[in-house]
């Protein structure tokens, strides 16, 4: 359940506690997210927050499949962590706002038509397409494989199809 329907809740990445830069709103994050922020100064400043006007949340099961399939379509399923699908899918459940350095997530809110901004300032301006090919034959596949299922061969790399 998000926090207000008529409110634009902004879902905050671990950059954002890192950072301290973000809008000012309504917040919401993940529970999965305290585990990332790493320094004493931003685990002080999530703790404040947490105190004060952050929500921790997760998204309902149809908001993950959703964003499960979109991140398959892309290509970025492989290069997601859990916490990344988590705020991937509260921002999409709650209409939010997502604020992250990770073009991976930026990928996806794109995709999905998810606002978004960056700690940074750095965003992607497109929404591309990944596959898996194999650096022997060739072959290209949706999903990240071991092995080419083609020739064997264990080196695969992610391009950028579209």
């Amino acid at each position: 359940m998000c926090i207000r329907d008529r409110v634009n809740v902004i879902v905050l990445d671990t950059c954002a506690f890192l950072t301290q830069k973000h809008p000012n709103g309504e917040f919401a994050t993940v529970p999965g997210i305290k585990n990332e922020i790493v320094n004493k100064q931003s685990k002080q400043y999530f703790e404040n927050m947490l105190a004060t006007n952050l929500k921790i949340m997760k998204a309902e099961k149809s908001s993950y499949e959703i964003v499960q399939k979109q991140a398959k379509e892309t290509g970025d399923f492989d290069v997601l962590s859990r916490v990344d699908i988590d705020i991937i899918a509260l921002g999409y459940q709650c209409k939010g706002t997502i604020i992250t350095d990770d073009f991976a997530i930026q990928n996806i809110a794109l995709a999905l038509n998810i606002k978004f901004l960056s700690c940074s300032g750095k965003i992607i301006s497109e929404k591309r397409i990944w596959r898996y090919r194999c650096t022997a034959c060739g072959h290209t596949e949706k999903i990240k494989l071991k092995n080419c299922s083609v020739c064997g061969n264990e080196e695969i790399r992610r391009v950028k199809l579209k």
